[in-house]
């Protein structure tokens, strides 16, 4: 398989958006709270920026240099790939000036995150549609918008979630991690579901080089599987911390968490471009 640069990038991007989303989602309710709003939003933001940053250099190592990036701009509106280059860089400017911004002004603007959040939706349409409109069969389906937006809904705000745990301490971090729970719920729900419908649809699809999709993803069954397994795992520590009756949030099960989610979409996406390879 090699297209590695393309999974960092389709991973991390999602995950950031998702990230920003929850974040503004929790800024809004932490806000009426004692919480220091401006010490629990540094290192969340900081990191979603080095996340994207993560996913930027990766498209440059598929593209082969940042000089082809700007070939690629010229199909602005009339290539999805291009729209993606496009909507990639708008929301990765926007994550920074809200994260400089918070700096320069010491405060958040939830305005500034949810523009940046709805931008950033906007990107992850482009990305899936530049696969759902190839010619590999395996990718002309609803389940390949699943697994993008499934990232950012399961992943991202557990990566926003996690950041906070150093700076907001017993009931509110719990309640901030039941939320991370919830809208992972959300997240892992629709990747379900698309997984589900692509089930039934691989046996009809016909890949270029003759088999069944069926057949190209058989062998990676067992590792289907255990991403399935391991995701389920992460969602069930998260559900458990936030149901949990103890006042206080062990922060080695919220990392724990997160990297069991970094691990299943990574697993999620490779499946994704095996079709392809």
């Amino acid at each position: 398989m090699h297209e590695w640069p393309l999974l960092l990038f389709t991973v991390s991007i999602p995950a950031a958006v998702g990230s920003v989303l929850f974040l503004w989602l929790i800024h809004e309710r932490i806000a009426a709270s004692n919480v220091d709003k401006l010490k629990a939003m540094k290192l969340p933001l900081l990191v979603t920026v080095v996340v994207s940053f993560i996913g930027l250099i990766a498209s440059f190592f598929h593209l082969g240099s940042p000089e082809n990036a700007f070939n690629v701009l010229r199909g602005f509106g009339r290539s999805w790939m291009s729209n993606e280059i496009v909507f990639t860089g708008a929301f990765i400017a926007l994550v920074c000036l809200t994260t400089g911004l918070m700096f320069v002004q010491k405060k958040v603007h939830p305005i500034l995150l949810l523009i940046t959040g709805i931008v950033g939706l906007v990107d992850i349409y482009c990305m899936a549609s530049a696969y759902a409109v190839t010619r590999v069969n395996g990718w002309d389906h609803l389940n390949t918008y699943v697994v993008f937006y499934g990232t950012a809904f399961s992943l991202g705000p557990v990566l926003g979630a996690s950041m906070m745990l150093q700076s907001i301490k017993g009931e509110e971090m719990k309640k901030i991690v039941k939320w991370a729970f919830l809208i992972g719920i959300f997240g892992v729900a629709i990747q379900v579901i698309g997984a589900a419908m692509f089930a039934g649809y691989t046996p009809e699809v016909q890949l270029v080089t003759g088999e069944t999709a069926a057949a190209k993803l058989e062998s990676y069954s067992g590792m289907v599987g255990f991403r399935w397994a391991i995701e389920m795992l992460g969602l069930g520590v998260m559900g458990y911390l936030s149901l949990s009756s103890k006042p206080k949030i062990n922060y080695l099960l919220v990392y724990a968490a997160l990297l069991v989610f970094v691990a299943a979409e990574g697993m999620s996406r490779y499946v994704f471009y095996v079709l392809g390879a």
